[in-house]
């Protein structure tokens, strides 16, 4: 399913259009129990005018990752004002969200086991603003919110990070819905809810850097050993 989001009050898609430039959303990744990170690559622009635009809302907080000659990567702390999420939330997966000189599109597919025409009514019911640009069938899904070049990650984590993101992941803590919550995970690891987050932001930070492929100074620096 692609949505046409043009219409709408998301930054990603404001600023395309106030800075003639490209902003994608690269991954997306739970924080909390209802907070997500989500990392938005800018071409064309600073990535200080989509950090700025997103700190409009108070809902979200943004800090600046990473700076190139034409553009960056910007981190979002989001709740409940992010379509992906919602169309994840909904039994989706989403692929691809991006702005691109003002016209806003977020792509999901559904799994066969869901059904498409309820996941489209509740998008469009919580963004009256989205239309339904195109609908086609597919053979297979691979998850905007999957791991990728594992091996790069694996070596980087501390044996601590590793334990804890392995925790979560057999519990379902990234599932859609989550099979656990943060504080079901610290109960399992006999630590508190704050040094768990503590852990899976520095390991998150540091799989983001591995999807890149260009580990930035400040990311890799985290240890929690």
């Amino acid at each position: 399913m692609e949505f046409d989001l043009s219409d709408g009050p998301y930054p990603f898609v404001s600023v395309s259009e106030s800075e003639s430039c490209s902003v994608i959303l690269e991954k997306c990744l739970p924080r909390t129990d209802d907070t997500y990170a989500e990392f938005f690559s800018i071409e064309g622009a600073r990535p200080d005018r989509l950090a700025e635009r997103a700190e409009d809302d108070p809902r979200r907080e943004a800090r600046v990752l990473d700076r190139t000659s034409d553009g960056g990567l910007v981190e979002l702390d989001v709740q409940d004002s992010c379509p992906a999420v919602s169309l994840a939330d909904a039994g989706a997966v989403p692929q691809t969200a991006r702005g691109v000189d003002g016209q806003g599109t977020v792509v999901a597919d559904v799994p066969e086991q869901t059904e498409t025409a309820a996941v489209i009514e509740e998008f469009l019911a919580s963004y009256p603003d989205a239309d339904l640009a195109a609908k086609q069938h597919r053979e297979s899904i691979v998850p905007l919110f999957g791991f990728q070049n594992f091996a790069a990650l694996t070596e980087s984590l501390t044996d601590r990070q590793r334990e804890v993101l392995e925790t979560a992941h057999e519990a379902g803590y990234y599932n859609w819905p989550r099979g656990a919550t943060a504080a079901d995970l610290a109960d399992r690891l006999d630590i508190s809810e704050p040094t768990l987050h503590k852990h899976l932001r520095a390991a998150e930070q540091k799989l983001v850097a591995a999807m890149f492929a260009c580990p930035h100074e400040e990311l890799a620096a985290d240890s929690d050993s």
